[in-house]
């Protein structure tokens, strides 16, 4: 690696430590435990491939995508996490989003198992680079059809939350589009769209540490916006159809 991915690499391990670090003193594991659970795998992951990479390198191209794909359904993880504490006060809304957000993931995950069944080690990488860029995806549009229900309808967010929210959307808004834009021009401009995601994961870090330092708990909703679920049910309706009509289409030869 050279000194610019050497010096991103150990600020991404410094910054997950410390989140980890900040969310053992606030006791904060029990408050988001699936957003932890990723950043805990991340860093793990992180460890691991340098380690391979230093003593077993002709293993890391298997053990990197290994670990990617790991690593892209943990982050499910976080979506799930935000979709839940955000909309917790709208039960309709939130349960009609779950199922759905349920269905299409387990639509995609077993879709990559079904790739993978015939020739796992042949197919592993295109089909986890498949897997990523369809869950950045699916995860972006979802992501931002909760950040439009909170700016549109001024859902109350903790200081927590917002973090998590405008971090990740960042993250894998920024992955899938640069995922597809590898997809097109890979070959010509390959080199710098590689040393994007480590800066944008980079940035989201910074960002969670700050929003995460201590616990913040969301505000307690305002009950006027009881009277405009109709309202926002039809608006999470038509986002949450929208996912199912992209993944279907991705699908499609």
């Amino acid at each position: 690696m050279g000194f610019f991915s050497t010096a991103i690499w150990w600020c991404g391990v410094l910054l997950l430590a410390c989140i980890l670090l900040r969310a053992w003193i606030g006791r904060l594991f029990g408050k988001y435990p699936y957003f932890y659970a990723y950043v805990i795998c991340v860093l793990c992951t992180s460890l691991l491939r340098a380690y391979i990479w230093a003593v077993f390198p002709h293993a890391y191209r298997l053990v990197f995508w290994v670990s990617e794909f790991v690593s892209a359904v943990a982050g499910l993880g976080v979506t799930w996490e935000i979709y839940a504490r955000i909309l917790a006060p709208y039960r309709g809304v939130s349960k009609m989003g779950r199922t759905l957000l349920s269905i299409l993931l387990a639509a995609t995950i077993a879709k990559t198992t079904a790739n993978l069944w015939v020739d796992p080690l042949r197919k592993l990488a295109p089909t986890t680079s498949e897997l990523e860029g369809t869950l950045r995806t699916v995860q972006a549009l979802f992501l931002l059809a909760i950040l439009g229900l909170v700016v549109q309808y001024a859902l109350p967010i903790g200081r927590n939350m917002r973090a998590m929210l405008v971090g990740y959307g960042f993250y894998v808004g920024c992955s899938a589009v640069t995922l597809s834009l590898h997809s097109r021009w890979g070959d010509t401009i390959g080199n710098l769209l590689n040393s994007i995601p480590p800066l944008v994961y980079t940035i989201t870090l910074v960002m969670w540490v700050m929003g995460m330092w201590s616990y913040s708990k969301n505000p307690a909703p305002d009950n006027s916006l009881e009277c405009d679920y109709d309202r926002v049910s039809e608006y999470t309706t038509r986002a949450l159809g929208q996912l199912r009509n992209h993944l279907i289409h991705s699908w499609r030869p």
